[in-house]
């Protein structure tokens, strides 16, 4: 199952388990890959070939590896629940 890269820029005071594409103040969506290897190395050579820079003392930057269909299957158990569906 192929995996997303996305990087987050994340508040300082977040801390990184809580840092996700809700809670980040700015998010950019990488490629597809095979595997999580691939999803750290590729993960690292996006973000060097941007200009995305936390400010220092303020944000800091996190790669996340998200399972194609993870995101979605989340994001349908948050709207039953916002519904009382669930």
């Amino acid at each position: 199952m192929p995996i997303h890269i996305l990087i987050l820029v994340c508040a300082l005071q977040t801390q990184p388990s809580a840092c996700t594409p809700d809670t980040a103040i700015d998010v950019t969506q990488g490629p597809r890959v095979a595997n999580e290897l691939m999803c750290g190395r590729m993960g690292q050579a996006v973000l060097a070939g941007t200009a995305l820079a936390p400010r220092e003392g303020i944000e800091y930057v996190k790669i996340s590896c998200i399972r194609d269909g993870a995101g979605a299957a989340r994001s349908s158990e948050r709207a039953k629940r916002e519904h009382g569906q669930g």
